[in-house]
């Protein structure tokens, strides 16, 4: 049922105002709809370790870590497309930047790489933990490994 509240959510985003149907959306407006409809205890932080096992190497402290040169690449170049325009909109967002909240349309972004030092809201290196609590802004529950919305 999840998976068809999120179509209808975006099939008829529009038709209100403009009587279309739509198909497509972009990267950020998806980002909104499966925030907005996922399972509130669907996402387990061994999850979200796992991908950080693979993808990272181990750092001085003993985690799995990521370089922050290397996860901006991987969001460029890895999975669905992403312009650099849309990561820096993305991160403003996740930071609070954007007072305004999601745009649709990548070229109505008011947040600009000028704006957001990525250098300086991104440590060196990201572990699983960094990127759940200060990057996506989850809370980690002490007991089952659940993330908390």
């Amino acid at each position: 049922m999840l998976i068809e509240d999120m179509f209808n959510e975006i099939k008829f985003s529009e038709y209100v105002d403009t009587g279309k149907l739509i198909d497509k959306i972009n990267l950020p407006d998806f980002f909104k709809v499966y925030l907005n409809h996922r399972p509130p205890f669907g996402n387990t932080m061994a999850g979200i370790q796992e991908s950080f096992n693979v993808l990272g190497f181990t750092n001085s402290q003993g985690k799995k870590a990521i370089r922050r040169e290397d996860f901006l690449n991987l969001l460029l170049t890895k999975g669905e497309h992403m312009t650099e325009e849309e990561m820096y909109d993305c991160f403003a967002t996740l930071f609070g930047l954007n007072p305004e909240g999601w745009k649709s349309e990548p070229a109505a972004t008011s947040t600009r790489e000028s704006e957001i030092c990525l250098e300086e809201e991104l440590p060196d290196e990201i572990t699983a933990e960094i990127f759940a609590t200060e990057i996506l802004g989850l809370a980690i529950s002490d007991s089952s490994g659940q993330l908390d919305q």
